[in-house]
């Protein structure tokens, strides 16, 4: 039953990858829109000088960081459809380095989690031929992403522990909603939902001050 688990997830791994990369290819933001006329001067040769503000935005981190993801895109949507018709030693050695430049995006926060998982899996489906081994690296796969989750939540939890003014607001959290929940009528004709609201951020307020909110 587990291993026929593990073969579901890399399937729908792979189906998924295709999918997240058509997704990012048709999806237009702002940047991209941004870009678009200096994509087209790129593609002809210039016949007069460069326009200085196109050229300074071109040179900026988030031009640099489109045109580098843009790439990637390209790389792993080639090797998803060339892999079946490359040798060995090709196809392994192009899924080594897209392994290593998900793992590199993922550090940076180019990829989350879920997407660095999703495109890994889809990686092993196309590059390793043999059913035991694909499975074996699937499930370690899972496994390190499951326990790096679990090892995440375990600090949150032990921070929040060590966290006076969290544990003041969440017992004050249990007073206030414990008292909103017996009450049959609210002030200045707000909802239950709306009054709850008004008295936990009031709460917050308090508790850590008006300039360093937590997120309710």
């Amino acid at each position: 039953m587990k291993i026929r688990l593990i073969r579901i997830i890399v399937a729908l791994a792979a189906i998924l990858t295709l999918m997240l990369y058509t997704s990012i290819r048709l999806r237009k933001d702002a940047l991209a829109e941004s870009l678009a006329p200096s994509a087209a001067a790129t593609a002809t040769p210039a016949t007069g000088s460069a326009d200085p503000r196109q050229a300074a935005l071109e040179s900026t981190p988030e031009a640099r960081a489109y045109r580098s993801r843009q790439v990637f895109e390209q790389q792993t949507r080639a090797f998803l459809r060339d892999a079946p018709k490359l040798d060995n030693t090709t196809l392994n050695t192009r899924a080594l380095a897209l392994n290593r430049e998900i793992g590199r995006r993922e550090q940076t926060r180019e990829l989350s989690a879920g997407e660095a998982v999703t495109l890994r899996l889809g990686l092993i489906q196309v590059a390793v031929k043999d059913e035991s081994e694909r499975l074996r690296q699937a499930q370690s796969i899972v496994n390190s992403y499951r326990e790096q989750t679990e090892a995440k939540q375990r600090a949150f939890l032990a921070q929040q522990r060590r966290d006076t003014q969290f544990q003041a607001y969440k017992a004050r959290e249990a007073s206030i909603v414990s008292e909103v929940l017996a009450m049959q009528t609210y002030p200045g004709g707000l909802s239950r939902d709306d009054y709850l609201r008004v008295r936990l951020q009031e709460a917050r307020e308090r508790i850590y001050g008006a300039q360093n909110l937590p997120t309710p």
